[in-house]
């Protein structure tokens, strides 16, 4: 006997708005926003929807999709899942990465949400989209809940400075030995230039062809700031284009709200971008 699916499952505004959520916090809210709410905000989003999203998919699995919603979660946050994510990163059109943080499995205790909506889901009117297919809600819900972890560039777009300073980057027409040696006769100088590790070269083979290298700076005064522990990326796009990332910096003033994150990381990228765009065009 085939088992009908219930496509209040997906088509409900809690459904919904935790998966507007997870996007938003995963591309946006993180990156602006670095704390321990944006860090944890998409673990308890995620574990209200996966169950909810098993039930639909495989709804003779329905009784027994929180937990088996939550040893996936287990699983996907623990060390052993790692030679599967690297697996599937060799074949994969959207890579997927993850940080292993045991403290992220405090979002088990939200598990109750989706066994309510799943116990009676036909009878919560109130947050019923009943015009609606749910296939409008299930092809992204898929492609979202793939792309939920760091995109392949965070691993060479993050910096050890309390100012970090994600998607800021230019491209020039140098390659990275004319970048650095222009820089030099400018007299700014990298203290330290290392190249990506092997062990994530083996995780994204796709690396290799761009020649990607790390470069940090101990001390730059530009005008009459002086700044401190800058780190840089570069990323060969081909034997004369290079895209130039600025990661991040050690700061002594006060950052320690979003507002004051955002001022002064869009006044640093401003001048630090300035100071490299005028010494390569000299």
């Amino acid at each position: 006997m085939k088992i009908q699916r219930n496509k209040y499952l997906l088509l409900n505004y809690i459904f919904v708005v935790c998966l507007l959520i997870l996007f938003l916090n995963d591309h946006f809210f993180k990156y602006e926003f670095a704390n321990f709410l944006t860090g944890k905000l998409s673990d308890v989003v995620g574990i209200i929807i996966l169950p909810l999203l098993l039930s639909y998919i495989f709804p003779r699995l329905t009784i027994h999709s929180i937990w088996i919603g939550a040893l996936l979660f287990l699983f996907w946050k623990s060390g052993y899942s790692e030679g599967a994510i690297n697996w599937y990163n060799q074949y994969a059109l959207i890579p997927v990465t993850r940080v292993v943080d045991y403290s992220d499995l405090l979002a088990l205790l939200f598990l109750p949400i989706p066994y309510f909506i799943i116990q009676r889901a036909d009878n919560l009117h109130r947050i019923k989209i009943p015009s609606l297919h749910p296939t409008f809600i299930l092809i992204p819900s898929l492609f979202v809940l793939m792309a939920t972890s760091p995109p392949p560039s965070f691993s060479y777009t993050v910096s050890r400075g309390n100012l970090q300073c994600s998607k800021c980057h230019i491209t020039v027409n140098y390659s990275q030995e004319e970048i650095v040696d222009k820089l030099k006769n400018n007299n700014i100088i990298f203290d330290t230039i290392f190249p990506m590790s092997e062990r994530m070269l083996e995780r994204y083979p796709g690396f290799r062809k761009n020649d990607i290298r790390f470069y940090k700076i101990k001390k730059l005064v530009i005008d009459r700031d002086t700044l401190r522990d800058l780190d840089f990326a570069m990323r060969s796009i081909n034997s004369h284009r290079t895209k130039f990332y600025f990661n991040g910096m050690q700061v002594n003033e006060n950052i320690s709200t979003p507002e004051l994150m955002r001022k002064a990381r869009k006044y640093y990228r401003k001048i630090v971008f300035r100071e490299l765009k005028t010494s390569l065009k000299k």
